[in-house]
């Protein structure tokens, strides 16, 4: 096989890209630094100029997805954080981005060896930053309205695993739906009836 040159920073990308796909088609157990390279074209000694082993080159790749992932939605909260439906905004960001990017959310939740802590116990910088993104933005929306505070957990782990659940079905290949996904996560939104959301009023009650 003839070897391709590439520039070094191009190199460490397409490393990081390839990888993604060769975990998403053999899994972990098949994974090696030096199968990545030959579906680069590239030496085997190559990725060692960027990663030490495939454990770091694994490591990698999850912090390449999840910073895209990341600023998306901070990026989203940003241009929509005066809005009353931010929420729903960011549901939207949430499902557009794996919808444009399958391999990316088959690699992160299925295939890698990335761990989610949903207890809401740890730092912010110790847990998957996207929920702790998403964490944050419902207990801000949460202080807002009277749902008791020893119920947060509840409401968080719902709403995450109603707009995960709804990105992970836009993303299998074998689900066929006839509209567009990102523009019907306010409709699907609707049929929750996000009471605990209501902002409190003033006197104390609800509207």
């Amino acid at each position: 096989m003839q070897k391709k040159s590439y520039h070094h920073k191009d190199l460490k990308n397409i490393l990081i890209e390839k990888g993604i796909e060769f975990v998403n088609a053999e899994g972990l157990d098949r994974f090696s630094l030096r199968k990545v390279a030959t579906a680069c074209g590239v030496s085997h000694a190559a990725p060692y100029s960027h990663f030490q082993s495939k454990e770091e080159l694994l490591d990698t790749m999850q912090n390449y997805v999840t910073k895209q992932f990341s600023d998306v939605l901070e990026a989203t909260i940003k241009n929509h954080k005066n809005e009353s439906n931010v929420l729903e905004h960011l549901g939207k960001a949430y499902v557009t981005f794996f919808v444009e990017n399958p391999h990316y959310f088959s690699f992160l939740f299925i295939r890698s060896n990335m761990k989610i802590d949903l207890s809401l116990k740890t730092e912010g910088g110790d847990n998957y930053q996207p929920f702790e993104i998403y964490k944050t933005l419902l207990v801000s929306l949460l202080e807002k309205s009277s749902f008791p505070k020893d119920k947060y957990k509840d409401a968080i782990i719902t709403m995450w695993s109603f707009i995960h659940g709804i990105t992970s079905l836009a993303t299998m290949k074998n689900v066929y739906y006839d509209e567009d996904w990102g523009e019907k996560i306010c409709d699907f939104m609707l049929m929750f009836d996000c009471y605990f959301l209501e902002t409190k009023e003033p006197d104390g009650g609800t509207q």
